[in-house]
């Protein structure tokens, strides 16, 4: 069972958005957050900013940019992660956009502007970052822009993976050939080479995007992974797909149904076992939910907690009848949490309330 205990404000500021936070625990217990700011949720002045609580998480400092302002260099900044290594220092994974105050997407194209996997690395608790460095993926640029999705996940010493997604350049002609997959690093991320595919559809029946991999107790990758129907609108009818790793990302099974009708669903491994998965919910009435589930894919829907409701404001400014450019502009998304070393589910996604789009935690009781 779920139980909300605290909920509260992450970051908020009048005149500009907050989207896609994402918290580490650090040894301490020092709660370390990041986040992209700007404009809009894709606009070309995006930034990361850090924040850092040392409560738990009930309030927070933000730190401010890590660039030193808006960045000036023709890059717009998105979607950071901070992870934790085992010497104690900080890498911080992001994706970068080429946009020259141009908009990520491009509706009459369907395509994104080129793109890089960035990594930034800090030996003094995040005070300061050095980066960005590139991690090349291996994929043709001409055919492919491929972005961070989910977290770097420290799999053994040695080897970490740097997960993606792909979509299609602006400018290619072709289809969209949208796959999940990884990057590993066999020497701590300062090199990177071998590639694998988490989930894909050779015969295109079915989109896999958004994915977002956890490492479970017992060493297994477990990532959920929101599907739809290729070439329509809604995913009415399909529901949240689930793969595993037993090898460490080398090859993976192949994708299995859950009952969850999410879109972006983060899985969050439990220190009991189980898993909570904090996903958006973009059926009437939308909003962010948080189910548990004991064996990987039926999800306790009927004990599961909403966390937000969106009311009306589902969508900021006006969208084209176009899958992408429908998703460059929605009022909230990307939850995720982590337990947090007192057995509570801390949980926080980006929102919009009263025409400000900013990021909110909510903490959640187990029992």
């Amino acid at each position: 069972m779920l139980e909300i205990v605290g909920e509260g404000v992450l970051s908020r500021d009048v005149g500009r958005g907050a989207y896609f936070p994402s918290v580490a625990i650090l040894r301490d217990g020092t709660l370390l957050a990041s986040q992209h700011v700007g404009s809009g949720l894709c606009s070309p002045d995006n930034m990361i900013e850090v924040l850092r609580s040392s409560d738990g998480g009930s309030s927070w400092v933000n730190e401010g940019s890590i660039h030193g302002g808006i960045p000036d260099d023709g890059w717009s900044y998105r979607a950071p992660v901070i992870t934790e290594v085992l010497d104690g220092s900080l890498i911080m994974a992001a994706t970068r956009y080429r946009l020259d105050n141009e908009e990520i997407y491009n509706p009459a194209s369907e395509g994104l502007k080129p793109a890089q996997m960035i990594l930034y690395r800090s030996s003094d608790q995040g005070v300061s970052w050095l980066g960005p460095e590139v991690v090349p993926n291996p994929l043709p640029a001409d055919r492919y822009v491929c972005s961070l999705s989910g977290r770097i996940l420290l799999l053994s010493p040695q080897r970490w993976m740097y997960p993606f997604e792909t979509w299609k350049p602006d400018g290619y002609e072709g289809p969209v050939d949208q796959k999940a997959g990884a990057i590993f690093s066999s020497d701590q991320g300062r090199t990177w080479g071998e590639l694998a595919v988490v989930s894909d559809d050779p015969e295109e029946h079915y989109h896999y995007g958004d994915q977002m991999p956890s490492l479970l107790p017992d060493g297994r990758i477990y990532t959920l992974i929101w599907t739809r129907t290729w070439g329509t609108q809604e995913d009415r009818d399909v529901r949240n797909r689930w793969v595993v790793s037993e090898d460490q990302g080398r090859t993976w099974s192949e994708p299995q149904p859950t009952n969850l009708r999410g879109q972006l669903c983060a899985p969050i491994p439990l220190s009991d076992g189980r898993v909570a998965a904090i996903y958006n919910y973009r059926h009437e009435p939308q909003g962010v939910h948080v189910a548990l589930t004991e064996d990987l894919a039926t999800f306790d829907t009927a004990n599961e907690v909403v966390v937000f409701s969106a009311g009306r404001e589902t969508m900021v400014g006006q969208a084209v009848d176009d899958f992408i450019d429908k998703h460059q502009k929605i009022a909230f998304g990307r939850p995720w949490g982590r337990q947090l070393p007192d057995g509570a589910l801390l949980v926080y996604f980006w929102c919009t309330l009263e025409e400000i789009t900013h990021t909110r935690w909510v903490r959640l009781r187990l029992t």
